[in-house]
């Protein structure tokens, strides 16, 4: 059943990085919640951002997502306009929000970029959405995609990746590391379904592989002073390096490639393995996965007929 395109919307989230060197002060700082970070603080950013030869690839990344879930849409019958919002760079969440409000669209269906729900990430956008909406169209129908990391297009897209890499492979020498971004402890306390659902995904995973050794770990911890998640996957490579002779790191929390995937684990995990002598392999992440978009095409689908036939 074809929708007017006019008055109905996908809102596509994700975190948002600095389109230049020069944007990584302003977007460090919001980040921090306007707090500035220090000199060294931010040198050690900017260095990061330059071993990866530049600033991420992940606004790019996230519109070519964003451009398959609008197919995904169209071919299901759905005709949609596209607003892209991120956490931490323009256009922000609520900017888009706002476009979409001065645009008059009434239905309007998001999904965050993350497949997995916790307090720091889906939670967060969702605020951002609701509270904007409210500010600039409280008529505007606004549903949200909660979750996605046991979506089957997404766990055999992540098995695929992973099994190029443990091809050939003694994998009785050999652990995967399946690993996220680490979070403060403090949301354990509240409830929250984070790790139990980063757990699933990578589960889901091995066991579709038949991986007889796999560890979850945590990584990219921020410096805040609090206790964050762990183990810290350098950690568990530490721990491990007289048991295999090869990690193979598959991340499941993150599904474009950006500094996380690029520097910690690209660059910084695999020098860890290097300097205790063990063989490094990186699955490489979804990024702009035709299936993978199809199949959250379909999650948001479900959500606009849903709205459709309640109302």
């Amino acid at each position: 059943m074809s929708q007017d395109s006019s008055k109905i919307g996908l809102l596509v989230m994700h975190y948002g990085t600095p389109a230049s060197l020069e944007e990584v002060l302003p977007y460090y700082t919001h980040i921090r919640r306007g707090r500035p970070p220090t000199p060294e603080l931010l040198d050690d950013l900017v260095s990061r951002y330059r071993a990866i030869g530049g600033p991420s690839p992940l606004a790019k990344i996230s519109q070519d997502q964003a451009d398959l879930i609008l197919e995904g849409l169209k071919r299901r019958g759905i005709e949609a306009k596209l607003y892209i919002g991120a956490k931490h760079a323009h256009p922000f969440v609520a900017e888009a929000v706002e476009e979409m409000a001065n645009d008059g669209i009434d239905r309007a269906v998001g999904i965050v970029l993350a497949p997995h729900y916790s307090s720091y990430s889906v939670a967060a956008y969702s605020q951002y959405a609701f509270e904007a909406r409210d500010n600039f169209r409280p008529t505007m129908d606004l549903k949200l995609v909660q979750r996605w990391g046991n979506l089957p297009a997404y766990i055999h897209a992540l098995s695929r990746r992973l099994k190029t890499q443990i091809e050939g492979l003694d994998l009785s020498k050999t652990l995967v590391l399946f690993s996220a971004h680490s979070l403060p402890v403090r949301i354990m306390a509240e409830g929250d379904p984070y790790v139990a659902e980063l757990h699933e995904t990578s589960q889901l995973v091995a066991e579709e592989l038949k991986i007889p050794n796999w560890k979850f770990a945590f990584q990219s911890a921020s410096q805040t002073g609090e206790p964050w998640l762990g183990p810290d996957i350098l950690e568990v490579i530490e721990e491990n390096k007289n048991q295999y002779t090869t990690m193979v790191s598959c991340t499941v929390g993150f599904v474009s490639d950006h500094l996380e995937v690029l520097y910690d684990l690209g660059i910084e995990t695999k020098d860890k393995c290097k300097e205790l002598g063990l063989d490094f392999r990186l699955a490489s992440v979804i990024n702009a996965d035709p299936s993978v978009m199809d199949g959250l095409a379909d999650l948001c689908a479900s959500e606009l007929l849903a709205t459709q036939t309640l109302s």
